[in-house]
């Protein structure tokens, strides 16, 4: 729901309320006009004006999530597990030095993260290394794309998958 649907109908229903109390409470006392702000005001003008706003917010509050679509900032960066600056440093160093921190790679890793984290929690041993063999062979694929020696290649991947992994088992601690 947009954040000021609520805002808004609590307005309407203010004003529908005002609107039917004055009219209630001065119609009963048979007073015809009422003085506001230094003007002069016919009864059945300001009940009318009142009642009729509070209609039009309340109408307008419906039809505000209909035509302004509202989303909330994404979950994922909350829910994204906090890894700390000694391994962010370590693991952004590597990256760097490889040149693998374009958007795709950044975006596999917090995935992994979060997937992670979650299998972890979860205490689901195949998902997790179902994870595990999905980034390193995504960062194997990169690596050998770039002409890295297979030497290298493998202890890089087991180099950032002991980081990604190691940041978990610290979070989960």
């Amino acid at each position: 729901m947009h954040p000021i649907v609520p805002i808004i109908m609590a307005l309407g229903a203010i004003l529908f309320f005002v609107g039917i109390g004055v009219q209630a409470r001065l119609g009963v006392q048979r007073i015809n006009s009422i003085k506001l702000r230094g003007k002069e005001y016919k009864l059945w003008h300001f009940v009318v004006v009142t009642v009729g706003s509070g209609v039009a917010l309340i109408m307008l509050s419906v039809l505000i999530p209909k035509y302004v679509p509202y989303q909330p900032e994404s979950t994922q960066q909350s829910s994204q597990p906090l890894i700390s600056s000694n391994l962010k440093y370590e693991l952004d160093s590597i990256l760097s030095s490889m040149r693998l921190n374009d958007d795709a790679m950044m975006n596999a890793i917090s995935r992994f993260q979060v997937e992670y984290q979650k299998a972890s929690q979860n205490s689901d041993k195949n998902t997790m290394d179902l994870l595990v063999l999905e980034i390193a062979y995504r960062i194997r694929t990169e690596l050998q794309n770039r002409s890295y020696p297979e030497n290298q290649v493998e202890r890089e991947v087991e180099r950032i998958t002991g980081i990604l992994k190691q940041s978990i088992k610290q979070e989960n601690k």
